[in-house]
């Protein structure tokens, strides 16, 4: 008997202190959330285009749904913005060679160049509509390269990697385009509250495996002033932003990398890095503050930096520093797997036989949601494709019929889809994110929070990189308990999506190993 109260007695001593206590503080307050979203790419216009109404409905209401199942699970992701792909129109070019095909794409010029052609682009507006239809009427039109008929080479890629692709007499040309095609849409009815000309400015685009081009910073601020000219033209444009940077990676905002600084001949002006200094400090030759159209905001997207949980944070602190200073705000508007991601343990061989239920990338993922949130304060996060045939680096996996995206197919969703949905379901324009205490550590138990603008939603995220279930104890302030009306949570693991489950009682919850799960506190007001 004394041994039995002896092992009862350790039992709940380690049950005590396995249990972690979690402080929710929304008195200390942070950045205020914009918005989640994922772009269309070039599969968009291709689904959109030639698959089965049910088919893409489907896909549609895994993206953008905000209704649930009868069992209370959410049908989809709820994203609240689109990034839609403004071709550069290399689909159409009889001599294209990007390869693979499917990543051509289609622009709203005929191919002479000499007029616009608005029944083109159908499967880019099928989505469009879609999200709308779903509740996502926002839209970022970005570009990655500017039409063929603009560029140096007649190529939707550049034929160097260190200055622009794009005409010196066709930067007002390729600006007027931009804002012709963002008038276009907006008489149908989708709102168009920003335009990204420019993506990754750092990236070597000399070789044909999608449309890009490389900028200097000065063919940058130039392109700009254009795009913010043209804007000016009506008021019914006052609402738009541009959106300037797409940097290649984070080091960017901060440092020039050796190599790219000796591919712009060393010159620091020009070399597309150090790029917050180079925009926004007033002393810079191309400082943009005085431009109508631009805010002091930057896109930068977080690839290459994250070999180790430490490694990511430091570079995203070192970003954040940077940030501050120069008071501006930052948006994460792209990120995805890569063939590296198998170097820090992101690409399970599994994952890459096709088995996209592997949860090893969507947690390296989930931690670079977190670091951009708690380290540099981002105010908006998108993933990069939101579906893509073999699906390596997108939400949603595209099965084409006999490999020919022309011919239909199917599509599966991935545990990327569901587990940004465990932000992007829940969290959503005017929330603010509040102070977490007790779980910051990427590699074990890490753990956000926001409340919604009315203050009667409290939302945790939890992402548990361990290989062992955690029981946690969130303690909130005494006043915010006597609020509490319900509490549900929605777990994404090797064998749940984004499905709501039971974790606990009240306060006290299990957060499953080798996964995500959200907690969602309604409050009274």
């Amino acid at each position: 008997m004394k041994q039995f109260i002896a092992s009862l007695s350790l039992f709940l001593t380690l049950s005590a202190a396995a249990q972690q206590k979690i402080t929710i503080d929304p008195s200390a307050r942070h950045q205020t959330m914009e918005f989640f979203g994922a772009a269309d790419a070039w599969s968009g216009n291709f689904v959109g285009k030639y698959w089965a109404p049910e088919r893409k409905a489907e896909i549609a209401d895994w993206l953008f749904s905000q209704e649930v199942d009868a069992s209370g699970n959410p049908v989809g992701i709820g994203l609240d913005i689109w990034r839609v792909n403004l071709g550069a129109g290399t689909l159409e070019q009889a001599d294209a060679d990007i390869y693979p095909y499917q990543r051509r794409a289609e622009s709203y010029k005929t191919v002479d160049g000499k007029s616009y052609d608005w029944g083109k682009c159908a499967g880019h507006e099928y989505f469009m509509q879609a999200a709308k239809d779903r509740g996502c009427n926002q839209f970022i039109l970005f570009s990655n390269s500017p039409l063929v008929q603009y560029t140096k080479n007649g190529k939707g890629y550049a034929p160097t990697d260190n200055a622009s692709n794009l005409k010196e007499d066709c930067y007002d040309d390729y600006a007027d385009y931009l804002v012709d095609v963002t008038e276009h849409l907006m008489d149908k009815g989708f709102n168009i509250p920003y335009i990204s000309p420019i993506n990754e400015p750092q990236g070597d685009w000399n070789t044909p495996r999608q449309e890009g081009s490389p900028w200097r910073n000065g063919e940058m601020f130039r392109m700009t002033q254009e795009l913010d000219r043209a804007l000016g033209r009506s008021s019914k444009f006052d609402h738009v932003r541009i959106l300037l940077g797409e940097a290649n990676r984070m080091k960017m905002l901060y440092t020039n990398r050796p190599k790219m600084f000796a591919r712009f001949e060393n010159d620091s002006l020009e070399c597309p890095g150090r790029q917050l200094f180079i925009f926004f400090d007033r002393q810079s030759p191309y400082y943009v503050g005085g431009l109508k159209h631009i805010e002091n905001e930057f896109t930068a997207h977080p690839y290459h930096d994250h070999f180790t949980s430490a490694d990511l944070r430091e570079v995203h602190r070192l970003a954040a520093d940077e940030f501050r200073k120069y008071g501006v705000t930052y948006h994460s508007s792209e990120w995805c797997l890569l063939p590296v991601s198998k170097q820090y343990g992101g690409i399970t061989a599994d994952w890459a036989r096709g088995n996209h239920a592997d949860m090893q990338a969507a947690l390296m993922m989930a931690r670079i949601i977190y670091s951009d949130f708690v380290d540099t304060d981002a105010v908006s996060w998108c993933y990069w494709k939101g579906m893509e045939l073999k699906g390596d680096h997108a939400l949603v996996s595209l099965h084409a019929t006999d490999g020919d995206i022309h011919k239909g197919g199917h599509a599966t969703p991935n545990k990327m889809l569901w587990t940004l949905g465990n932000f992007s379901r829940f969290i959503h324009s005017g929330y603010v994110r509040v102070a977490v205490d007790g779980a910051d550590d990427l590699d074990t138990l890490a753990a956000t929070a926001f409340i919604s603008p009315e203050g009667d939603s409290l939302v945790a995220v939890f992402i548990n990189s361990s290989f062992e279930d955690k029981l946690v104890e969130l303690s909130l302030p005494k006043a915010l308990k006597k609020k509490i009306s319900s509490v549900s949570s929605y777990r994404t693991d090797a064998r749940h999506d984004l499905a709501k489950t039971i974790t606990g009682q009240g306060c006290s919850h299990t957060i499953g190993a080798r996964g995500v799960t959200t907690i969602v506190i309604d409050l009274q007001k």
